[in-house]
């Protein structure tokens, strides 16, 4: 009995993993903040996995009988979230039904877990990093091969760098971002990554500066920038130059934050 009321408050589906004890939800090891009621939606849902949950028991749920709501307006917007948080889709869902005009239903294959087993799917071993396509933002636009020659080098010396310790998102993944108008915290929910590296590329004369920026996804705050200015030579030498200086850069960097981070937790 003791065994199976401490596997109780994990659950598993896909990618994420769910503390409904402590109300977190995570992808791929990162934590994903959600709000309140459409965490307290996907721990109802989660409760009887494919089966309805009818809207009057999620009103009772989410909200006390002494609080007045519009309450279909509200749910919708609870589940838009939660939705959206988890990258699912109303026409085509992946995890959350609806059941048309009596509530909804979590329809992927969920797996409860021991507390020691999912402390492993909360917690990746590698810092995981996703470099976006570098903007040309220079008046001409034949030289944007220039600056999605930076990014796939920087994301071959990143990648090639500390495998076991460093996870690269692959070019494919990151390229689908270029003159993408969403947030870094879209980005990074998304592609679930701790940290993004962003940059821009800009010519004047026979001149070239490439800059460079890592971004923490948990805030949005730069933790490293730098820019490179070079002489345009040797092309294809000056991307690989400027992605090793980069890229070592980037991983001293990463090194003192998760360091720090790791003296933190000791010390607490």
């Amino acid at each position: 009995m003791e065994r199976s009321r401490q596997t109780a408050h994990i659950v598993r589906f896909g990618v994420f993993a769910v503390d409904l004890r402590s109300g977190e939800l995570f992808k791929s090891g990162m934590k994903i903040r959600l709000q309140e009621k459409p965490f307290q939606l996907l721990a109802a849902l989660l409760e009887r996995p494919g089966e309805p949950v009818m809207k009057e028991e999620l009103r009772e749920r989410l909200w006390a009988a002494d609080v007045f709501v519009d309450f279909d307006s509200s749910l919708k917007i609870a589940v838009n979230k939660l939705r959206q948080a988890l990258g699912d889709s109303a026409k085509s869902p992946a995890f959350i039904e609806t059941v048309a005009r009596r509530g909804y239903r979590f329809i992927a294959p969920v797996e409860k877990d021991m507390p020691q087993r999912a402390t492993s799917a909360f917690r990746s071993d590698r810092v995981k990093v996703a470099v976006l396509p570098f903007s040309n933002i220079s008046d001409d636009s034949r030289q944007e091969f220039f600056s999605d020659g930076v990014t796939e080098e920087v994301i071959s010396q990143l990648g090639s760098s500390n495998p076991q310790q460093l996870a690269v998102i692959a070019r494919g993944s990151a390229m689908k971002y270029k003159r993408s108008d969403k947030s870094i915290d879209e980005i990074g929910q998304e592609l679930g990554v701790d940290y993004v590296i962003e940059g821009s590329v800009v010519y004047a004369d026979s001149r070239v500066r490439i800059t460079g920026g890592l971004v923490q996804v948990s805030d949005q705050t730069y933790v490293w920038a730098k820019s490179y200015e070079r002489d345009m030579s040797d092309v294809l030498t000056l991307q690989r130059r400027v992605a090793e200086a980069m890229a070592q850069e980037i991983r001293v960097a990463l090194e003192r934050l998760e360091f720090s981070a790791s003296y933190s937790q000791v010390a607490a």
